[in-house]
């Protein structure tokens, strides 16, 4: 329905969210999530609107509302959190830098030798191309996008660029590859966690229907 996400304060993500509900008053949920926006509205509050708010659930024949469960307090890790704006052209500079973010991701992963150099010149081709056809760079999608890791596990709102007004930025000093790479690992550690939890209940589904409890989780990327 409404809400406000609030990034001034490095490294954390406060704020509310009310949430349309079928045949019950709204929830309001309120957020303490560690990490940041990306680089678009990093130390900016924004504030989100639907005019037209619905519950879906009434689309499936249910009686319920999808936000049955949902905690009233979200305390977790920070998604990936944009507004979908650009940060202009991709230029020389800007692929230098993410080419530091890949070799420090190489490193960790231990990619050396000829799989490296193959994987350095894929990247390296790609960006040109973006230079030379004066693509428009977004640190993460052309959408808004707002994802969170809590109690409820992964919680995504995927909006209109209409949604979402920028009602305070911040001056932030730019991250540097390390701090972005940092950033990135973190995400990727809240969504293993939250694979690790989902597996984990269809283990148990599994073993409460006669299984033997084995399951398999593939991620595609």
């Amino acid at each position: 329905m409404d809400g406000e996400l609030d990034n001034t304060e490095p490294g954390k993500v406060t704020g509310w969210v009310r949430f349309f509900r079928n045949g019950k008053p709204p929830l309001r949920v309120t957020f303490d999530l560690d990490g940041d926006f990306h680089e678009d509205i990093r130390g900016a509050l924004i504030r989100l609107q639907n005019p037209n708010p619905s519950d879906r659930d009434t689309e499936l024949d249910g009686n319920g509302s999808y936000m049955d469960g949902m905690a009233r307090v979200q305390r977790g890790t920070v998604g990936d959190m944009t507004a979908g704006l650009s940060l202009g052209p991709w230029t020389a500079a800007l692929a230098a830098k993410l080419m530091a973010q890949n070799e420090l991701i190489w490193g960790e992963n231990g990619i050396q030798g000829r799989e490296r150099d193959e994987r350095r010149q894929e990247f390296i081709n790609r960006y040109r191309e973006h230079i030379q056809a004066g693509d428009l760079y977004y640190p993460y999608t052309a959408y808004p996008y707002f994802e969170w890791y809590a109690a409820n596990g992964r919680v995504v709102l995927e909006l209109e660029p209409s949604q979402v007004e920028i009602v305070k930025a911040t001056p932030t000093k730019p991250k540097t590859p390390a701090e972005l790479h940092g950033d990135e690992r973190k995400r990727a550690e809240a969504f293993g966690a939250f694979m690790a939890n989902l597996l984990k209940g269809f283990s148990r589904k599994n073993r409460n229907k006669g299984g033997d409890g084995n399951v398999t989780g593939i991620v595609v990327s």
